[in-house]
């Protein structure tokens, strides 16, 4: 059995990998992980840094992730830069080790500049919403409701102070993993943004793209995307044989 871990973008849940998840091979143990404050873990308090994100994400996939499973990551958004961060983390701890990265729809993190440059604290809810909506990470349909409103703002203001904290701290970190950058034709990266994720592994990269957006994955992207991911991973168990 092959292990997909699932890492979801900021200010997003396990919810974004709904779709994805049904279409994958059965061959394929999908675990989708969620940072603390949302979903299942939404009495758990946010967390702030990115070395905190990445060591409850190393943890969980440590005690996830059977000896004789092969584990592969994909991160979408911010999930890219943790899933980089996680893929290293678990090299340095000696297993389960990452065979291929899916970066999903983000810049190489080299060429990252932080969102905040003196952290959310300081920002109004009405910047850190527009933020937000320049990387479609919000369900404006969310903010009719003022209670949700306040609990969705304040979720972003903790992942995007994890974005910016990888990113001054992280963004320099190199993997074994291979790196697979997967992107949305309309999304605003293009080669000039993702080619540069070269630096981040010893390995050769590839590219993907998919139809839609920065979401695509929950688009029409959803269907290739999954095809794309298995045959990779089937790709690389066979290389490993």
């Amino acid at each position: 059995m092959t292990v997909l871990a699932l890492f979801h973008h900021a200010g997003g849940s396990a919810a974004v990998f709904r779709r994805l998840t049904r279409l994958l091979p059965d061959d394929i143990r999908p675990v989708v992980a969620e940072l603390p404050g949302r979903g299942r873990r939404w009495r758990e308090p946010a967390l702030r840094t990115a070395e905190e994100a990445v060591r409850d994400l190393t943890d969980l996939l440590a005690a996830e992730v059977g000896t004789d499973e092969e584990l592969s990551i994909f991160g979408h958004s911010m999930g890219a830069y943790l899933g980089l961060a996680v893929a290293a983390a678990l090299e340095r701890r000696g297993g389960p080790r990452c065979q291929v990265l899916f970066a999903s729809a983000n810049l190489a993190p080299q060429l990252a500049t932080p969102l905040f440059a003196d952290g959310t604290a300081k920002a109004s809810d009405a910047e850190v919403l527009e933020c937000a909506a320049r990387y479609e990470a919000l369900d404006a349909r969310l903010l009719g409701h003022p209670h949700i409103a306040d609990r969705a703002v304040a979720l972003l203001r903790s992942d995007f102070d994890i974005c910016d904290s990888f990113v001054r701290t992280l963004s320099r970190t190199v993997t074994e993993s291979r790196v697979v950058v997967c992107r949305g034709q309309q999304d605003a990266f293009g080669d000039e943004h993702t080619d540069p994720w070269q630096w981040r592994s010893v390995q050769p990269l590839t590219t993907l793209t998919f139809p839609g957006g920065h979401l695509y994955l929950e688009a029409a992207g959803a269907e290739p995307l999954a095809a794309a991911i298995a045959s990779v991973m089937s790709e690389t168990a066979r290389s490993r044989t």
